[in-house]
């Protein structure tokens, strides 16, 4: 009976050190489990405050272009009112080569067409050349933006 009692007590043991080892493994199993989810978790924190971040950088810079924008027009409007009503003129840099009176017809003014002095002709230019290459820039940005916005969906970002 004895033997009995030993076998049975060392079964047990067996049994309650199996057991124990299979808590053990759970345990470290669970704790690998909690310790990945909360690298997700902290990882998603990050990735929600950068959004958040971009948002706000998005919302303002979006304001700003608004504004822009608004007084751009209202400039506009106020010198299409100013040159309608004659309050303000447009002026042009130009002059008139004289036309030779020999073969000039009578009647007719002895003023050529006008022309840009040179000064103006280079600032005229310039400015064409100026906006062309602000076009160009824009059309690069509008298109970088695009495909960053394709790549990266922001929340609260207009689609």
């Amino acid at each position: 009976m004895t033997r009995y009692l030993i076998a049975g007590l060392g079964l047990a043991l067996i049994l309650a050190l199996w057991r124990i080892d299979n808590v053990t493994a759970d345990r470290d199993a669970a704790r690998d489990a909690v310790t990945v989810s909360d690298a997700k978790v902290a990882s998603l924190r990050v990735t929600l405050r950068i959004s958040r971040e971009l948002v706000s950088d998005y919302q303002a810079s979006e304001a700003e272009y608004q504004k822009e924008k608004t007084d751009a027009e209202d400039e506009r409007d106020r010198l299409r009112r100013c040159l309608a009503d004659g309050t303000c003129g447009l002026r042009v840099n130009a002059t008139c080569v004289r036309v030779d009176r020999s073969t000039a017809v009578a009647g007719e003014p002895d003023a050529g067409t006008p022309e840009l002095t040179a000064a103006a002709g280079w600032d005229y230019s310039a400015l064409q050349q100026g906006l062309k290459e602000q076009r160009a820039q824009i059309k690069g940005l509008q298109k970088t933006l695009t495909s960053l916005h394709s790549k990266c969906k922001i929340v609260g970002a207009p689609q």
